[in-house]
C-alpha cells in the first residue's frame, strides 16, 4: 500500500535551493497583520534589495533580490495594497534533479512529496492576498505533481475560480514508447481571484484555405468579388447573415487550451544559459491573456527573468525576484535600464 500524503507536514525537513526555505521553519512569513508604509507598486522603493529598471520598452521594472517569502514579506509589510493583476509562478516541478546550465543551477531535490506539497501549499495560501479582485495566478508545473497543486489551487482560491488547463506543447526529440511515451508538454494552471477576473481575448494568424476548411461550406462572391460564406445564428437559422473571409482572416483564430509554442533550441539569441528558460512568446502569450497596459505582473521564482521581459515589451509593469544571485545578474542584463 502507497504511504497517504500529507498536504500539511509540521515536521517537514529543510529544503533549501534558489526558490527560498521550506515554510516549516520559524519566521518564514510575517504575520499579515503587520503595520504597513502604505507605499503603491508605482511608488519608489526604499529597501536597498530592489532595483528599479527603466527598459527602452514601456512599463516599470522592479527587481528584489531574494527569495520569495521575502517578497512577499516586503510587499506585505511595504504596499497598500498590492494588487498583481496576474502573479505567475514557476516553481520546481519535483523532478529530483539538481537544475544546471551554463549560467546557473538551483535545486529541485526534495525528502519526499509531502515536503514538497507543505512548501507548494504555504505559496498557494498567500498568493490570493497579492492579487487585484480581478487579477489571475497562473502556476507552471507539470506531470510530476500538476495533478496536486491543482487540488492545492482550488483549496487557496475556491474550485469554482479555476478557469484553464492550458497545455504548453513543445518539440524536440522523441524516442520510441516503452515504459513512458514522450513527455512533451508543460501544464500552466489559471485561477481567477473572482468572477470579476475577464481574458483579453487572443486571435493566431491562420490562412483563407485554413479557414474555409474549418467552415466547411461553399464560398460565395458579391457584386464586389469578395468571398464570404453564411453564419449561423441557432437551430433553424443557418442563413443569417454573411462573414466576409478576407474580415475572418485578418482577425485569425482565438486560442484554445493547447499553445505550441516550441522550446528555446541551443543556438536561440534569447537563450541566457539559466536553466528551465522559457520561451518569450509563451510569457507574452501569458501577460497578454490576462493583462491590459499598464498593469502589474508578479514572478516571485523569476529565474532568468523572461516574465519582466514580457511585461516591459507589452508595457506592462512588473516585480520581480530571485535568491540566486545568477538569476538576479542575468535579468537585470536582459532587462537594461538598470543602475
Amino acid at each position: 500500500m502507497q504511504k497517504q500524503i500529507k498536504f500539511r507536514d509540521d515536521e517537514a525537513k529543510s529544503h533549501q535551493g534558489d526558490t527560498g526555505s521550506n515554510p516549516g521553519q520559524e519566521g518564514a512569513f510575517i504575520s499579515e497583520k503587520s503595520t504597513r508604509i502604505g507605499l503603491s507598486l508605482a511608488d519608489a522603493d526604499p529597501s536597498p534589495r530592489v532595483t528599479r529598471c527603466s527598459p527602452d520598452h514601456h512599463g516599470s521594472i522592479k527587481i528584489f533580490e531574494g527569495a520569495a517569502e521575502e517578497q512577499y514579506d516586503h510587499l506585505i509589510q511595504n504596499y497598500t495594497p498590492a494588487p498583481f493583476q496576474l502573479i505567475y509562478w514557476d516553481p520546481p516541478f519535483f523532478t529530483g534533479k539538481q537544475q544546471e546550465s551554463d549560467s546557473g543551477s538551483f535545486s529541485d531535490s526534495w525528502p519526499d512529496l509531502a515536503t514538497y506539497l507543505h512548501w507548494i501549499e504555504s505559496y498557494m495560501r498567500r498568493w490570493p492576498s497579492m492579487l487585484a479582485d480581478d487579477g489571475f495566478l497562473v502556476v507552471h508545473c507539470d506531470w510530476h505533481a500538476g495533478h496536486y497543486i491543482k487540488a492545492l489551487g482550488d483549496e487557496a482560491l475556491g474550485y469554482d475560480n479555476f478557469r484553464n488547463e492550458i497545455v504548453w506543447h513543445y518539440t524536440g526529440r522523441r524516442q520510441p514508447a516503452r515504459i513512458r511515451v514522450n513527455a512533451k508538454h508543460d501544464t500552466l494552471l489559471v485561477w481567477a481571484k473572482s468572477d470579476a477576473a475577464t481574458f483579453y481575448p487572443i486571435f493566431e494568424p491562420w490562412t483563407r484555405d485554413e479557414y474555409v476548411r474549418m467552415k466547411k461550406q461553399e464560398v460565395h462572391r458579391d457584386e464586389d468579388g469578395r468571398e464570404w460564406i453564411w453564419g449561423h445564428q441557432g437551430r433553424g437559422q443557418s442563413h443569417a447573415y454573411r462573414i466576409y473571409l478576407d474580415e475572418a482572416v485578418a482577425r485569425g483564430r482565438a486560442i484554445d487550451t493547447v499553445w505550441d509554442i516550441p522550446i528555446i533550441n541551443t543556438s536561440a539569441k534569447e537563450r541566457v544559459g539559466y536553466p528551465t528558460q522559457k520561451p518569450l512568446t509563451l510569457l507574452k502569450r501569458l501577460v497578454g491573456l490576462c493583462t491590459k497596459s499598464g498593469d502589474w505582473v508578479w514572478d516571485p521564482m523569476m529565474g532568468s527573468g523572461t516574465t519582466l521581459m514580457a511585461a516591459s515589451q507589452m508595457e506592462r509593469n512588473g516585480f520581480g525576484g530571485d535568491q540566486n544571485p545568477d538569476a538576479v545578474r542575468i535579468t537585470k542584463a536582459r532587462i537594461g535600464g538598470c543602475p
